[in-house]
């Protein structure tokens, strides 16, 4: 029970913009990939 607050303080405050940044990482190399086969 000690651990559990700063662990989840951890994850709201690094782990929920890292895996944004991640997904926006992803999205915008789908994005280019889709639009690269649809030029060729």
């Amino acid at each position: 029970m000690d651990f559990t607050v700063p662990i989840v303080v951890l994850f709201l405050v690094f782990g929920i913009p890292l895996r944004n940044k991640a997904f926006k990482e992803y999205r915008k190399r789908k994005r280019e990939k889709d639009n690269k086969e649809q030029n060729d």
